[in-house]
């Protein structure tokens, strides 16, 4: 006797189940991946921000003082703790004094923050800036 049923049987439903679900975490992974790398586009850009900021300062230096806002020479390594989108940061600037030439200074500013997965995630931007200005 042969039976002419016809419908899904209870093993195809589960299978069915299975792979919906399957389907449906990748796509929730998908959506936290993205938040935290939008997340992590929007501080970099910040933390940019905040490195040109204190690279654009030691611009306005000036030799005599008389024309700019620091001396040459009062350009030295620091470290800093700033707030960034209402997280704390760290900026940190080294500077090689004589490098590549002399009478100029190679000056490393960096920004470092802790992401919300507290991996380090950190900027940093490189510039040489000479003793002499055209301006002097």
């Amino acid at each position: 006797m042969t039976s002419n049923q016809t419908g899904f049987s209870l093993i195809e439903v589960l299978i069915s189940f299975v792979v919906l679900t399957v389907g449906v975490l990748g796509l929730i992974k998908l959506q936290t991946y993205m938040a935290v790398k939008s997340e992590n586009a929007l501080h970099s850009i910040d933390a940019l921000y905040l490195a040109e900021d204190k690279l654009e300062y030691f611009r306005t230096r000036s030799q005599s003082a008389a024309t700019g806002t620091i001396l040459h020479s009062s350009i030295e390594d620091s470290t800093e703790t700033l707030s960034m989108a209402g997280q704390t940061v760290t900026r940190e600037v080294k500077v090689d004094n004589d490098t590549p030439v002399v009478g100029a200074k190679k000056i490393n500013v960096k920004v470092s923050w802790t992401d919300r997965w507290n991996n380090s995630q950190s900027v940093a931007l490189d510039t040489v800036i000479s003793k002499y200005s055209e301006f002097d």
